[in-house]
């Protein structure tokens, strides 16, 4: 007898359907679907499995499911549109005066430079040491990571990895993880704790980036980057941030100009 072919719905259950014991089953499908779509298994415009495909495919309930698809319409993740039913959101968003990813635009003679979309693609705390640590003097203190894609004009993305202590800026840690697309993140909080960055290190290096990386940038395998790491200060000399943006070679011409505009 022919094997029946896997369809979408059951391959994204296997691939994502998370194993902790002890969660709702609703937060579970929200998360499964989260991860699912920062992975790229779902596109943006991409229409979802229906709640009918996903009762029979998940072990969970109408109720159920429905409830975990209003939780991602409420985090940004997707939008239910009459007749499409639900719909993988565009998460990229152009950022608010970019200040570490400002490529010249070669094709104008004024200076101006490339527009910047961003995308959240993973916020956790961690307690995990690193060469962030002594720059942001975490000792026993947790940190927020935040991973992001920035897409440079349609014609490259860059990776970037953001640290900050968790506890000194909450608002990091508490919004919806898509509510950070296209969000200057030294705006957020020069704007919440009247913090501007008044110093900042800039450092860069070339490095050859791990395969999960390239795939998120659509880099070869094996690909070499040039690493931008920023350590940003305040006023009063304390550490803000500290990100590495990963870069693919030739990429352009970057501006590590000392404007602090944004």
């Amino acid at each position: 007898m022919a094997t029946q072919p896997t369809s979408r719905a059951d391959e994204f259950v296997r691939r994502y359907w998370p194993s902790e014991a002890g969660q709702p089953k609703h937060e579970k499908l929200r998360q499964a679907f989260t991860r699912s779509i920062m992975d790229g298994y779902w596109l943006a415009g991409a229409r979802l499995p229906t709640e009918a495909e996903l009762v029979a495919t998940t072990p969970c309930s109408l109720g159920t499911v429905q409830r975990a698809l209003r939780d991602l319409v409420a985090d940004g993740i997707i939008e239910r549109r009459r007749g499409s039913g639900s719909v993988v959101a565009d998460l990229r968003r152009p950022i608010d005066r970019p200040w570490h990813m400002r490529f010249l635009d070669r094709s104008k003679e004024d200076g101006s430079y490339l527009p910047v979309f961003t995308r959240v693609l993973e916020r956790r705390l961690t307690d995990e040491q690193g060469p962030w640590s002594p720059a942001l003097g975490q000792a026993d203190h947790q940190v927020v990571r935040i991973d992001r894609v920035f897409t440079i004009a349609d014609e490259f993305d860059a990776y970037n990895v953001f640290y900050a202590l968790a506890d000194r800026f909450p608002e990091l840690v508490q919004q919806p993880m898509a509510a950070l697309n296209g969000v200057n993140l030294k705006i957020v909080i020069a704007r919440q704790h009247h913090m501007p960055v008044h110093k900042v290190r800039q450092v860069m290096r070339f490095e050859v980036v791990p395969d999960w990386m390239a795939t998120f940038c659509g880099w070869s395998t094996g690909a070499t980057s040039a690493v931008l790491n920023v350590v940003a200060h305040a006023p009063d000399g304390g550490p803000i941030y500290y990100q590495d943006f990963y870069m693919p070679t030739g990429a352009g011409i970057l501006d590590l100009g000392t404007s602090t505009g944004g």
